[in-house]
């Protein structure tokens, strides 16, 4: 059943990409839609400010030809997750949902920081027991006079 449901979505996507031309004014204000051109700059503002975030090439039979070869798609890698995915899977009744705001249902999360906090307390007193070592380590510099900045 998954196999034609999938089968009948691909060939309305085909025919919907044939079909409606691929956008040239932008519209975003209007509807939210954006051009190939649009889409490529925003990608490469990412790009440059997120550094987890890189062009695909994707495979060359699936490559839209409006589209440059080399930025056919957006990929995100090493991003931090402070849940696991098998938090995920369970229910969590640490969520609570709320319906009653008239633009759909949104969930608020509620962490369980006193795990949170007893790691990141762990990590801290490590962190400055490691700094003051590292500081005392580092009291090679020559005690010297210090150079004029502004003098440069």
């Amino acid at each position: 059943m998954a196999g034609l449901k999938n089968k009948l979505l691909s060939t309305y996507l085909k025919t919907v990409d044939y079909v409606v031309p691929v956008l040239k004014d932008s519209k975003f204000k209007e509807t939210g839609v954006i051009t190939p051109e649009e889409f490529v700059a925003a990608g490469d503002h990412l790009v440059h400010h997120c550094p987890s975030w890189s062009w695909m090439a994707g495979d060359k039979d699936k490559a839209r030809p409006f589209l440059p070869a080399d930025k056919q798609y957006l990929e995100t890698k090493n991003v931090p997750c402070l849940r696991r995915c098998k938090q995920m899977e369970l229910p969590d009744e640490g969520e609570t949902i709320h319906d009653d705001l008239g633009e759909g249902d949104w969930v608020e999360p509620h962490i369980n920081l006193g795990a949170l906090t007893d790691k990141v307390r762990d990590l801290t007193l490590d962190s400055k027991a490691s700094a003051t070592k590292a500081a005392a380590d580092d009291d090679d510099d020559d005690d010297g006079e210090a150079v004029d900045i502004e003098g440069m």
